[in-house]
């Protein structure tokens, strides 16, 4: 079995937003009077916002105050994304490039919105829909990380089976989406979770960031390639 596709989280993995999702959730929550430690949140980034909230303020206050707590949240990225300015991770484009040059196909998927993914690009400088085959957004999914829609709706897009598949992230949820769809992971460091927690959860490799990666671009394709073997 031939590594075909590479689906790549954006979030913490090509873009460094995590800390500005972390702000912005703080924000949402103090907005409605719910002070949350940055370190409460921080754990529970990479979750879909539906999950997120009652995961730190219990199922109670996701039915009273879930959905404004979203639009709030979203409100606030949206505040930072115009201020700063977004960190691409290394190499970004020429990882892209180096898997097109393989004949492997790409794609973003991404828990974000369409508005708030132009808003992340905008800031970064860098437009990454253009560097990817596929793009692969929240309203494709009825069902936000851990859970593996967005994984299953990226590989359906490829036209790829998932053993020929393998995805690029740096959570944990990354992990549970990808091992629930039958797709391989490829773990990051970049948004903030250790090589050893992303193996535990399932990665069959890790590197430091997306230039990292690009300079092992061969052994990660291999080592995918034969997890896929091995797990067909």
């Amino acid at each position: 079995m031939t590594l075909q596709a590479i689906i790549f989280d954006i979030d913490g993995t090509l873009v460094d937003t995590n800390p500005a999702h972390v702000e912005a959730w703080r924000r949402a929550f103090e907005r409605l009077g719910y002070v949350v430690p940055t370190a409460r949140i921080e754990g529970e980034i990479g979750k879909g916002g539906d999950l997120l909230v009652p995961a730190i303020l219990g199922p109670e206050v996701e039915t009273r105050h879930g959905e404004a707590l979203r639009k709030l949240q979203k409100e606030e990225f949206l505040e930072i994304a115009e201020r700063e300015g977004f960190r691409v991770f290394p190499r970004v484009p020429k990882l892209f490039r180096a898997l097109r040059e393989r004949k492997i196909r790409t794609a973003l998927a991404t828990s974000s919105d369409k508005k708030h993914l132009k808003a992340t690009c905008q800031s970064a400088g860098i437009d990454l829909p253009t560097l990817a085959d596929i793009l692969v957004t929240n309203d494709e999914a009825e069902s936000s990380k851990p859970e593996p829609d967005l994984v299953i709706a990226a590989v359906e897009k490829l036209s790829v089976t998932r053993a020929e598949c393998a995805m690029v992230g740096d959570t944990i949820y990354d992990a549970q989406a990808c091992q629930k769809a039958g797709v391989i992971f490829l773990g990051l460091e970049s948004g903030g979770t250790d090589a050893e927690t992303l193996v535990s959860a399932g990665a069959v490799g890790v590197w430091p960031d997306t230039g990292a990666l690009y300079a092992d671009l061969d052994r990660a394709l291999e080592l995918a390639t034969l997890a896929a073997v091995t797990s067909d």
